[in-house]
């Protein structure tokens, strides 16, 4: 479409610039002289030929009766073109002998027109130009401001996937092997600041994590973090008012306003800190069974091209089964969404990582603590794997829940990749 609208442009334009008849008009003293010389030089040269061919028609009934006719027809015939033309010449104010007398004559109708019109015209030429490209750029806006608006409604109207999905009142809960019992025997791990919700059976040291290094370089070289979403359309809400109404879907396609726009200012904050980031904002839940089958695919396509990643993010929001999720903390007197980690084990499939990747989740969460009390929310352990068994550093992190507005998620961000920095390469 946006092919189609420059060529309407270029077409409405050129067609104003030909009605315009500027190459024409330029050229109308020239023109307007020539036609009157062909005009002028082919009536001579009619009368001239017409006296002619009468003299020699009487020239032929005399010439044998009287000798030296021939001669004075002749006289007759030359001395009448010559006097034609020169008459013709000077009814024009010129001499046909001198072609300086020629320029001469016309030269007051040249200059009055390139010193004043042609000026005049060359101006209002450009004006008339300037209005038509105006109007074709007006005319080009309106059809891609109606092409974005085509593309919004498509947005709109897919906000509700069309395949059928299965709905997830959680990211960490999505999996139907995770049952009441297991929510039950949850135990919670804290050392006085360091809150561990442990879904497994599994013994959880927090100060020994905490004081172990991590095992991976600091070195900067090359892409450090990828961000990345299995649950791609998991939607916030775009205001407050929006918590109390009812029919408000959970998910949308509209980037705005689910966990890519989160993603986005994620990947903008650590850059803050002139840390290689990539996002990738795949849609890996139009099947939501097949989430985290699709998601590996992405994450190992980025594993082998990329040594150099440390941290791979998996971003969500957090859900409940019935009615909206809101969870917020006041900093700097605005609402922040809270934060969770959530590690997976090899509880059910091999995850040799599963330590390290809790240890960076411990260590991060103690400096978010540090920079903003509550904000973090304790740490879930799950017997889940969630992808986490590729690299050194593989975590989910949630933002909000479906219950919070876009900008609380936005802001947590900025705390978020501070304390990613300090834990990563602050006095490294």
């Amino acid at each position: 479409m946006r092919e189609i609208a420059r060529v309407q442009r270029n077409s409405i334009y050129n067609t104003s610039k030909i009605c315009s008849g500027k190459s024409n008009l330029t050229k109308l003293p020239i023109v307007l002289c020539a036609i009157a010389g062909i005009l002028l030089g082919s009536f001579a040269f009619k009368v001239a030929n017409g006296r002619i061919n009468n003299t020699e028609d009487l020239k032929n009934d005399n010439t044998q009766s009287k000798p030296g006719v021939e001669t004075i027809y002749n006289k007759q015939s030359d001395t009448f073109v010559e006097t034609f033309n020169d008459e013709l010449f000077k009814f024009f104010g010129m001499d046909r002998y001198n072609p300086i007398t020629i320029v001469n004559a016309n030269h007051p109708y040249f200059k009055m027109f390139y010193e004043n019109q042609y000026l005049e015209y060359i101006a209002q030429i450009e004006q008339q130009e300037l209005a038509q490209k105006a109007i074709a750029d007006e005319q080009l806006q309106k059809i891609q401001d109606k092409e974005q608006e085509e593309i919004e409604q498509s947005i709109n109207k897919s906000n509700t996937p069309k395949v059928t999905l299965k709905e997830a009142s959680s990211s960490i809960t999505f999996e139907d092997d995770v049952d009441d019992e297991d929510k039950k025997n949850n135990s919670v791990v804290s050392n006085g600041k360091i809150n561990v919700m442990n879904q497994t059976k599994y013994s959880i040291d927090i100060n020994k994590l905490l004081n172990e290094p991590l095992k991976f370089s600091t070195n900067k070289k090359g892409p450090q973090i990828l961000i990345y979403h299995t649950h791609t359309t998991e939607r916030f809400l775009e205001n407050i008012k929006e918590l109390t109404m009812k029919n408000i879907s959970s998910r949308t396609y509209n980037n705005k306003y689910n966990v890519v726009r989160v993603g986005d200012a994620l990947t903008s904050n650590l850059k803050k800190y002139d840390i290689d980031v990539l996002h990738n904002t795949t849609v890996h839940d139009k099947d939501y069974n097949s989430s985290y089958v699709n998601s590996l695919k992405t994450l190992t396509s980025y594993v082998d091209k990329y040594s150099s990643l440390k941290l791979t993010i998996d971003l969500h929001r957090d859900a409940i089964g019935d009615g909206k999720l809101r969870v917020v903390k006041k900093i700097n007197g605005k609402d922040v969404a809270q934060i969770m980690f959530v590690i997976g084990t090899d509880s059910k499939l091999s995850n040799p990582k599963w330590r390290e990747n809790l240890k960076l989740a411990i260590k991060v969460q103690a400096r978010l603590n540090e920079i903003c009390p509550g904000l973090a929310k304790p740490i879930y352990i799950s017997k889940n794997r969630y992808n986490q068994h590729l690299v050194n550093g593989s975590v989910i992190v949630e933002i909000g829940g479906d219950g919070n507005v876009i900008d609380e998620c936005v802001r947590s961000t900025n705390y978020l990749a501070q304390a990613i920095n300090d834990v990563l390469y602050k006095n490294k």
